[in-house]
């Protein structure tokens, strides 16, 4: 698989922090990074698109661009473990064997763009009642970050994805990176869970001040759409949530 990465501004960032969220689980990271950007008001600084990605186009501010976008914005307090930000996001899942070449490209422009440190965001499978916020850093300062903040330390697992090939490479390549995996409900979207990582993530990111009501909102609305959907007799698929979620 060949990439190409499009750039749409050269404006430089001071000690940039990147977010990465990309479909999973519940779609919480591909959920949780669109809200930010919306909120904060980013543009988009870059694209990557292939041949061998779905042939779609997102239309943002009556501009065309590619399903996975990196955006940027200037903040006014930074600190020495994190500065400006810029997320990564996507509506699009890839099959598994392309994301080693999309996590080239994305290693290739972090390090183009000053960036030494990942925050990524992934859904893992809820079962039963436990709740628990995983997290794991590559290097002993993520791994010192990780404990003030009361998050549930994953010593032995297994991380799937671009999260999981971001996390072995960063270790290769002395790249500080913290993965963030929240129980979200395996086959539907879950705005709930994406919700519950905005918290953690805000003390990650000093000053990221966020409301997160407005997630509690729209998944109260997706669940009431399903129990009323079920409650006329109808079944609910994940196809059917996906095009309410839309």
């Amino acid at each position: 698989m060949e990439t190409k990465t499009i750039r749409y501004s050269d404006k430089r960032y001071e000690n940039p922090i990147a977010i990465v969220g990309f479909p999973g689980i519940g779609l919480v990271g591909s959920i949780l990074t669109s809200f930010v950007i919306r909120e904060l008001k980013m543009e988009v600084v870059a694209g990557i698109t292939s041949p061998d990605f779905p042939p779609y186009a997102l239309i943002h501010n009556g501009n065309p661009y590619p399903p996975i976008r990196i955006y940027g914005c200037s903040r006014d307090n930074i600190s020495e473990d994190c500065g400006d930000l810029i997320i990564v996001t996507s509506e699009i899942a890839l099959r598994p064997e392309q994301y080693y070449v999309l996590n080239a490209t994305l290693m290739d422009l972090f390090k183009e763009m000053g960036i030494a440190s990942i925050i990524a965001l992934e859904g893992i499978p809820q079962f039963g009642e436990d709740s628990n916020i995983f997290a794991f850093g590559t290097s002993e300062v993520s791994k010192e970050r990780i404990e003030g903040l009361g998050l549930k330390k994953l010593d032995e697992g297994l991380v799937r994805g671009l999260t999981g090939i971001m996390l072995y490479e960063g270790f290769c390549s002395n790249i500080d990176v913290i993965a963030m995996l929240c129980p979200a409900n395996p086959t539907l979207p879950d705005p709930r869970s994406a919700a519950r990582i905005l918290e953690p993530l805000s003390r990650l990111v000093p000053e990221l001040k966020i409301d997160a009501e407005p997630l509690y909102k729209e998944a109260e609305e997706i669940e009431g759409k399903i129990k009323q959907q079920q409650e006329y007799g109808y079944s609910v698929t994940p196809k059917d949530v996906q095009q309410l979620y839309g």
